[in-house]
């Protein structure tokens, strides 16, 4: 028996086929590097788009948070006897943007004393100003208790949110029956504000669209609050002529019979 003659059931082609070539492996090594690729641009995908709704989510958070804050304070604008005017709203710009003032007096509660008693009416005041290091405007607010004079701008103010573009506010003329840009009448107080607020985009989002090569894009909030309160009481039309005092609103005199 020869021991060393190959055996007669095997090939030199079926030994071949027992492990992979150099070919195959390259071939399965591509498609997975291929497979991997496309994986992984899904993911950065993905992970982009996350990113831009949590930033978007996050200029609207701070966009219609503020929102609120002003409607808040406007729905208790309050301007009765209070012995001189009471809601001043002016027109200004920055930077040819638009950067009003408002200063108004209300009866939300939004202040505490230094006692810590809370004010019956608070003076509540905003403005833009541009930060000191840097072209960016800060929307600033005060609400302090009532001192007498609401409009002298006074107290001290803290910063809302770093980042505004624009701020402009209209206020609604029942008289002229239109939109005005400012408002200083002393014995009548607007219908109806309305604000438009502009946000500009996070230092993030714009690196971001610089690398994309898209033009990004300003966050933009409007609302219209309904002011109820009155500047001055209605004038009383006068009584009916008649046997009282034209306009007095005096009851007519008791007819008393003779020999009483």
């Amino acid at each position: 028996m020869n021991l060393g003659s190959p055996n007669p059931g095997s090939s030199p082609s079926r030994a071949r086929s027992a492990g992979f070539t150099l070919i195959e492996m390259m071939v399965a090594v591509a498609l997975m590097a291929l497979v991997l690729a496309m994986v992984g641009g899904i993911f950065l995908s993905v992970i982009n788009t996350r990113e831009k709704v949590q930033q978007s989510l996050d200029a609207d958070k701070g966009g219609y948070g503020l929102l609120a804050t002003l409607r808040r304070d406007l729905t208790g604008v309050y301007a009765y006897a209070l012995g001189g005017p009471a809601f001043l709203g002016e027109n200004d710009e920055e930077g040819g943007q638009a950067s009003d003032r408002l200063h108004f007096v209300t009866t939300a509660d939004v202040a505490e004393s230094a006692d810590g008693v809370k004010p019956r009416l608070v003076e509540v005041g905003y403005r833009l100003e541009k930060e000191r290091e840097g072209e960016r405007l800060i929307l600033y607010r005060r609400a302090s208790g009532y001192e007498g004079d609401p409009l002298k701008g006074g107290g001290s103010y803290t910063g809302l949110y770093v980042g505004v573009h624009s701020l402009d506010i209209q206020y609604y003329d029942d008289e002229s029956k239109e939109w005005v840009e400012e408002w200083k009448e002393a014995k009548r107080l607007p219908i109806a504000v309305k604000v438009v607020l502009e946000l500009s985009p996070r230092e993030v989002e714009r690196i971001a669209a610089q690398a994309e090569g898209r033009e990004v894009s300003i966050s933009r909030y409007e609302m219209i609050v309904g002011i109820p309160a009155q500047a001055e009481p209605e004038e009383e039309e006068p009584d009916a002529p008649g046997d009282g005092a034209a306009g007095s609103g005096a009851p007519p005199p008791t007819a008393t019979g003779a020999g009483g």
